[in-house]
């Protein structure tokens, strides 16, 4: 079994100082100063360039790997994986043996760039797919599903990701690619605890469009990309919980001791209605394309389609009686947060005020210290029980039909600030924060989260919570697919809009589902 080094120089500047010898891998080398230098695991990339005329020079070093093939074959392999896959090359390189030490086979190659005169000319050039399999950097991609934990965890995955990448590669069976080339790669994400107790794993699909870029008559491909589709297998985008929690600590499940689960009303969710996402069909944009400047690179635009498992309901509305009793629970935490806070006001206090006579200063300063910061928190145990007892009121006197009604709340949660006067003196005033309250009297009479009804004829929100049953065998495999989310963000290009509509019209949606 030989091992194979692949080194590559594209336009390679003269340059006459030099830095200090490295090594990486089995390659030992040194590199002119002034060059950039990259590195991962993978390999490194050395580059310049040269402001003034724009001509620039790249080194890519990848790590040695063992092969049975011939020298030429790697060659061959890496010359279309690392060269053409950031230029066009005109022609095929032109190769000779180097003949340079007993034992190795070293050849190189040399090719040239394909010429271009504008961007315009490179719309209609023909573009190519180089799908996960043919990664560029097969030692990143030994390790793109590595947080999956298990071989088998990650062949699923695996499988699952590349049964998406077909479908994408079947949907453009009529279609003409030109102008970019389409790379893909998977990645993988630590589980996830899902609707309180289910550990799920989630791994995503990205295929980027790299367009053909014009740069001193020479077509190259770009490094980044703007119109990209992406596959989302055990996780969403766009769903966001309901409210935020500043010192999230204390809303664990056990305060102040996380393990992946919280209170319930951490996780409470506000969705749009237009994502249609229990009923997986079409497509919800989140910004409307004929609002976007035609040619426009700076607006992205994104289409989602969610999927769920059918005949089960992925999110169910939260009732009356479950938001209500979440406040309780949410008010205990409240009270151990500031008790907490008063505590650490008053022991910061207290060291500055350990001796007066010896410190006058740092006395004063600790006393100041403590009247403005408590002044944050006043009378905060009897705002606390007021909103309690607001609460504990409306589930006492309200029917069994209203508590199992949705719970409808304030479309959005504000952040509400005020000053307030805590002395006698013109600049005796603290700014007061206060998070998710429906109005600022309601903040400042009794704080974050009062209830003073809900929101049903007031353009309100519903919210919802992820379905315990429909995760149910989770725990025996959370790699499964329980839900999967495809998005296509573009840009309202001619390349972008054709991208999108195509995949649009000719995907098969159906077959996803049929993954569920």
């Amino acid at each position: 079994m030989k091992r194979t080094v692949f080194i590559i120089m594209l336009s390679v500047l003269s340059v006459f100082a030099y830095a200090q010898k490295q090594t990486f891998d089995v390659v030992s080398f040194t590199y002119p100063k002034g060059w950039q230098q990259q590195k991962n695991e993978a390999g490194i990339q050395l580059s310049i360039t040269d402001k003034k005329t724009g001509v620039y020079g790249i080194v890519v070093i990848t790590k040695a790997r063992a092969s049975s093939a011939s020298a030429n074959k790697n060659f061959n392999t890496d010359w279309d994986k690392l060269v053409k896959g950031a230029v066009t090359v005109a022609t095929a390189p032109s190769i000779s043996d180097m003949n340079i030490e007993t034992g190795w086979s070293c050849i190189t190659g040399q090719g040239n760039a394909q010429d271009c005169q504008s961007a315009k000319n490179l719309e209609t050039l023909s573009g190519k797919q180089i799908d996960a399999a043919h990664c560029e950097w097969p030692q990143q991609k030994a390790h793109w599903l590595d947080a999956l934990g298990t071989v088998t965890n990650k062949a699923m995955a695996n499988t699952i990701l590349t049964k998406i990448e077909t479908l994408e590669k079947q949907s453009r069976s009529n279609y003409n690619l030109t102008g970019c080339v389409l790379k893909t790669t998977f990645s993988g994400n630590t589980a996830a605890t899902i609707a309180g107790k289910y550990p799920l794993a989630s791994y995503d699909l990205n295929m980027g469009c790299y367009e053909y870029i014009c740069i001193k008559n020479k077509i190259m491909v770009n490094s980044e990309y703007e119109n990209v589709f992406r596959a989302y297998v055990n996780r969403y985008t766009g769903i966001e919980n309901a409210f935020s929690f500043p010192d999230e600590a204390y809303y664990y499940e056990t305060p102040k001791k996380y393990n992946g689960q919280f209170i319930s009303l951490h996780d409470f969710i506000k969705m749009d209605a237009s994502k249609n996402i229990n009923n997986g069909k079409g497509f919800y944009q989140d910004i409307p394309e004929a609002t976007v400047k035609e040619g426009s690179r700076s607006v992205y635009m994104t289409r989602h389609w969610y999927f769920t498992k059918p005949g089960a309901l992925l999110f169910v509305p939260v009732t009356r009686k479950e938001y209500l009793e979440a406040l309780l629970v949410y008010y205990e935490r409240e009270n151990l947060l500031i008790a907490d806070k008063i505590k650490e006001i008053e022991s910061e206090s207290s060291g500055m005020m350990k001796d007066p006579k010896k410190y006058p200063q740092l006395y004063e300063n600790g006393k100041k210290n403590l009247v403005i910061k408590k002044a944050k928190y006043p009378d905060w145990q009897q705002k606390i029980e007021a909103k309690k007892a607001i609460v504990q009121k409306a589930l006492k006197e309200n029917t069994v039909a209203w508590p199992a009604q949705p719970a409808v709340v304030k479309p959005k949660a504000e952040t509400v600030s005020w000053k307030r006067t805590y002395g006698s003196g013109s600049n005796d005033e603290v700014w007061v924060e206060t998070y998710n309250a429906d109005t600022k009297e309601d903040a400042q009479k009794t704080g974050s989260f009062t209830f003073s009804g809900f929101w049903d004829n007031k353009d309100g929100a519903t919210l919802y919570r992820y379905n315990p049953e429909y995760f149910k065998g989770a725990e025996k495999n959370p790699v499964k697919p329980y839900m999967i989310e495809l998005t296509y963000r573009y840009v309202k290009t001619p390349l972008g809009k054709k991208l999108v509509e195509n995949f649009t019209e000719n995907f098969d949606f159906d077959t996803v589902r049929g993954i569920l």
